[in-house]
């Protein structure tokens, strides 16, 4: 079975740590990454099946835009082969 991705940005690291605990705790997913590109800019990345992610997400965005630190959520299902490898690739990046 194909997993699918998740993505969600935030302002500050403190509510990314929150999200990721929270998103983590109510869904059987993977945390694929979590890229600080500067204070006040984070991107969390998860994987698992696809109503996983998309409820993950939905609490993601949720707490993200409840805190007014939301930028952008995606959820990338099924994807393809190349994009999949693109995020595993990402997520192997060094912190």
């Amino acid at each position: 079975m194909t997993k699918s991705i998740g993505i969600v940005e935030t302002r500050g690291l403190a509510i990314s740590i929150q999200i990721a605990d929270a998103m983590l705790k109510a869904a059987d997913i993977r945390l694929l990454r979590q890229e600080t590109i500067d204070l006040a800019l984070v991107t969390i990345a998860i994987e698992g099946d696809t109503e996983a992610i998309r409820e993950a997400i939905k609490i993601g965005t949720k707490l993200a835009k409840d805190a007014n630190q939301w930028i952008a959520s995606t959820t990338i299902l099924r994807p393809d082969v190349t994009v999949n490898g693109l995020v595993i690739e990402i997520a192997k990046k060094p912190t």
